[in-house]
């Protein structure tokens, strides 16, 4: 939906647990000289700055990334591998005041001959998404996101990663991005496809027949493939009954085709990421 802003939300722990992942697939994309394709259906403005007033009027990012990061840089706790290199990758713009979304870390990883598309159709977000990204090599998209999937794919260069965030403020988006990602993934097999998605007391039901539709399509559709689910829990859900705000109280990651101990890394860094939470 137009009405969201991610500038409320950037650098909180949902995103924390998100980029970790995603800098661990793209890491794995990296090994191989093949080129790859990564399609960011929800790129956002790409940077953002930890002094905007409405992360400010949150508290979300000094309550995620700030805190992490101030951790990290003052302990001597090894951090497993993925946070690390998300963290380390973060400093030269939490340094600056600064935080990085998905389109400047992918952008990071981007090597010649790979491909990159960014798609968002917000306004002001996309304005500030081409200033961002100026000068990369990147291809930006200002269109549907679900729209620009069905477009995009199969790409030309078949080796790569869909990387799907969207906002969920309507109801109806749980079913769409459903059925986008089931299309992709039929036109598209070889595709590494990561879903984000929010842990809501008010869309538990929803929440719980989107995973399932996903998990027997992989499991049971025409072209099997393995999928795992990872879901960082920050508070007691219960807890957001009587709160102000998102209401958040965790997120998770699907991911088909997922890279090769791919599972056991993000367990590694979701236990982790908890602990800290709970100890800070």
């Amino acid at each position: 939906m137009l009405s969201y802003q991610h500038e409320y939300h950037a650098g909180n722990l949902a995103d924390v647990f998100k980029h970790t992942c995603l800098c661990l697939i793209l890491e794995s994309l990296c090994k191989k000289e093949k080129p790859f394709t990564v399609i960011d259906s929800h790129s956002g403005a790409g940077i953002f700055s930890l002094e905007d007033e409405r992360l400010l009027k949150t508290g979300e990012a000094k309550d995620g990334i700030e805190k992490i990061y101030s951790f990290y840089k003052k302990t001597s706790l090894e951090f497993p591998h993925g946070i690390k290199e998300y963290l380390e990758l973060e400093s030269k713009f939490l340094e600056k005041r600064l935080y990085a979304g998905s389109p400047e870390l992918e952008r990071h990883y981007i090597r010649r001959g790979d491909c990159l598309h960014l798609v968002e159709k917000h306004p002001a977000a996309i304005e500030s998404l081409r200033k961002n990204m100026e000068n990369a090599h990147v291809i930006i998209h200002n269109d549907d996101s679900y729209a620009a999937l069905s477009a995009l794919t199969p790409p030309l260069v078949k080796r790569g990663l869909v990387l799907c965030d969207p906002s969920y403020e309507d109801a109806d988006d749980y079913k769409k991005v459903c059925a986008a990602l089931k299309s992709v993934r039929k036109k598209w097999n070889t595709a590494i496809i990561a879903l984000w998605y929010p842990l809501l007391l008010r869309r538990k039901n929803e929440t719980a027949q989107l995973l399932t539709e996903l998990e027997d399509f992989c499991k049971l559709g025409t072209n099997p493939c393995e999928c795992i689910k990872a879901e960082l829990i920050t508070k007691n859900p219960e807890l957001t009954k009587s709160e102000s705000g998102s209401h958040l109280y965790g997120s998770g990651m699907f991911v088909m085709n997922p890279p090769w101990k791919l599972d056991e890394e993000l367990e590694k860094n979701r236990s982790f990421i908890e602990k800290i939470c709970q100890s800070l």
